[in-house]
């Protein structure tokens, strides 16, 4: 598992408790070394574990075998040195699966291995200290070959997910599966300007119709793209999930367990400090296309402003409310 912050910790976890053998790859020196010295301690909806999982902090100290799979979980501006230094690490022409947001890893990955897949994960997920990850929220995990098709491998992968806790799914489309997932991440970055948890951000009328706006548009700039999306099966695309925001008699259960609370992955890279934040690869992908297509692009290039300034400036999480996204739109 290359990256085990709060989706690879959570993948990583899961896997182990269900007996499978898992390495963990991480570049923090201290998640690792709680890792190792404490376990990785694995909470949330599925109870508390402790899991001795061995935790290295580069793939070069793994001695990697022929039936390896590789799991990228890093973020999508350290994924191509990431799969760089997995090559270096090895010959070996090793599945990869990326389990990242964004719809870019994938073709990341195929530059330098042959047997590339894609992993669609819709889990709530969390790593606020080290050597703990904490599961929020068990959405589906969604399998695929890259750039579509259903491999052998990509159906064995899927088998031993399917042995975890997670609710698992195959397609022959992942490349749709993950540009719906991308376009339900363009929100992040409202989150981590907002300091509002998920279930926080549903509970506020105001917030819901900020939310459906800006998938909104990323929906009109996909249709004027020609780029297929879709949703787990028995769930719908974002679409419906926007359906779904503009009913106002929305009550959705806020947990009373504070860890339970659900943070998106940008409000994490704002909380933790790290001087960037992944918005490029989501809120960024539709400024893009909306210029290359004639479609205006408001708000995903004000949230991509805001959050970019943001982690320039390691600010913490909640500086703005609602209505003032609305007044900086109008500006």
């Amino acid at each position: 598992m290359c990256g085990a912050g709060a989706i690879g910790g959570v993948l990583g976890g899961q896997l182990a408790k269900a007996g499978f053998e898992v390495i963990l790859i991480d570049q923090l020196p201290e998640h690792v070394k709680a890792i190792n010295t404490h376990g990785l301690q694995l909470k949330g909806v599925h109870g508390n574990h402790t899991l001795n999982i061995p935790a290295v902090l580069q793939a070069s100290e793994i001695d990697f075998r022929p039936d390896d799979v590789i799991f990228l979980a890093v973020k999508s501006f350290h994924c191509e040195a990431a799969v760089a230094e997995l090559r270096r690490a090895t010959t070996l022409e090793l599945p990869i699966f990326c389990a990242q947001n964004g719809v870019a890893n994938e073709g990341v990955a195929a530059r330098y291995f042959q047997n590339v897949n894609g992993v669609m994960v819709l889990i709530g997920a969390k790593r606020l200290v080290p050597g703990e990850v904490v599961h929020t929220g068990n959405g589906p995990v969604g399998v695929g070959s890259y750039p579509a098709g259903l491999s052998q491998v990509a159906n064995s992968v899927a088998a031993a997910l399917d042995q975890t806790d997670l609710p698992v799914y195959t397609t022959k489309h992942i490349c749709r599966a993950k540009w719906n997932k991308m376009l339900i991440n363009l929100n992040n970055a409202t989150l981590g300007l907002t300091g509002l948890a998920s279930q926080e951000a549903w509970a506020h009328h105001e917030t819901r119709f900020w939310i459906a706006d800006v998938w909104e548009e990323g929906v009109r700039v996909l249709q004027a793209a020609s780029i297929a999306y879709e949703g787990p099966p028995g769930m719908g695309s974002v679409v419906d999930r926007i359906r779904e925001l503009r009913d106002t008699c929305m009550a959705p259960d806020m947990p009373l367990d504070d860890e339970l609370q659900g943070r998106a992955s940008l409000w994490q890279d704002l909380y933790h400090r790290r001087g960037e934040v992944e918005a490029t690869y989501l809120n960024g992908e539709i400024v893009r296309l909306g210029c290359q297509h004639g479609v205006p692009t408001p708000y995903n290039s004000l949230l991509l402003e805001l959050i970019e300034a943001m982690a320039v400036a390691r600010e913490f999480p909640g500086k703005y409310t609602i209505q003032q996204l609305r007044e900086r739109l109008r500006d």
